[in-house]
């Protein structure tokens, strides 16, 4: 039996989104970590106009602020893509199921109902859907 994946479905729309949000993530993270290592740097690189007591002040900070960026970045980015997969699977995943459903009531199965789950975003859809199949199952009668 094929074991149920949590939180991705084979959809081209979850990939489309999680895609966007790494690319939100990267775009403001590279730029503002790139900005502030250029400020940094150059403030550096201006060490003759910073005296040497100064400079063995803020080293210290630099350090602090680069060990604070390694592990903290990443642990958002975790954070942030877990999130999103979460809210993929709620858009995706029900249109995934809506197909699968519809597929077979095109076969002919004409007494079954679409279902999602009572938080999934489709949910006025399927409900709207799901009546227009009793009306119609109605007048086939």
């Amino acid at each position: 039996m094929k074991a149920r994946n949590i939180f991705t479905v084979s959809s081209r729309l979850q990939r489309r989104y999680l895609r966007l949000i790494v690319f939100s993530m990267l775009t403001p993270t590279l730029f503002v970590g790139g900005c502030l290592y250029y400020l940094v740097f150059s403030l550096i690189a201006q060490e003759m106009a910073i005296p040497e007591f100064v400079f063995q002040v803020l080293l210290p900070a630099l350090k602090r602020v680069n060990i604070f960026l390694i592990t903290g970045i990443p642990v958002i980015f975790l954070a942030l893509y877990w999130w999103g997969l979460v809210l993929s699977h709620r858009l995706a995943g029900p249109i995934e199921r809506f197909n699968k459903e519809l597929d077979q009531i095109l076969e002919g199965d004409y007494k079954k109902r679409i279902r999602v789950r009572k938080n999934d975003a489709l949910r006025p859809f399927v409900d709207d859907i799901n009546r227009l199949l009793d009306k119609l199952e109605g007048v086939r009668d």
